[in-house]
C-alpha cells in the first residue's frame, strides 16, 4: 500500500551550511524521493516510506560526492525535508542508524552506526537504547 503525500514537486531554498557560507539548493520531491541539488549538480539524496499519513520511515540517504560530507549538507537537507514533511501532517519520522555491511569508506558497521546515531541526535532525532534506530516526533502543523 502507497500513501500519497503531497509536497512542492520542485523548489529552491537558500541555507548557510556549517562553515557560515550561503547556498541556494533546489529541493526535487518525487513519490518516496527526495533529491537536492546545488547549481545543477546533486548534494543529497533521500528515500522514504510512509507507512500511514501521519508516520514517514527514511530507508536510506546520502551525500552524493564524499568530498561534501561534514560541511552541514545532510544538517540542513535533513532538517528541511522533516520540516515539509511536518507541514503535510506527518508526525513521526524513524530511521535506521546503520545497514548490515558499512558503505564505502567506513572501517565497519559499528563505527558507521555510531557515527549515524550521533549526526541524528545532532538534528534533534532521539536514539533507542541500542543505537539501532533514530526517530523523531514533531508537531504537525
Amino acid at each position: 500500500m502507497s500513501i500519497a503525500v503531497y509536497v512542492r514537486k520542485d523548489y529552491f531554498r537558500a541555507v548557510t551550511i556549517a562553515d557560515k557560507s550561503a547556498h541556494i539548493l533546489e529541493f526535487q520531491y518525487r513519490p518516496q524521493r527526495v533529491d537536492v541539488f546545488e547549481a545543477g549538480y546533486q548534494v543529497f539524496h533521500l528515500e522514504y516510506i510512509l507507512e500511514s499519513k501521519a508516520k514517514a520511515e527514511i530507508m536510506e540517504y546520502y551525500i552524493t560526492d564524499f568530498r561534501l560530507r561534514g560541511q552541514g549538507y545532510g544538517t540542513v537537507c535533513m532538517n528541511e525535508i522533516a520540516d515539509q514533511l511536518s507541514k503535510k501532517g506527518v508526525t513521526l519520522i524513524t530511521a535506521p542508524t546503520g545497514y548490515e555491511l558499512a558503505p564505502l569508506g567506513y572501517t565497519g558497521p559499528d563505527q558507521y552506526q555510531e557515527l549515524m546515531a550521533g549526526f541524528y541526535r545532532k538534528i534533534g532525532y532521539s536514539v533507542s537504547g541500542d543505537g539501532d534506530l533514530a526517530m523523531k516526533i514533531m508537531e504537525s502543523e
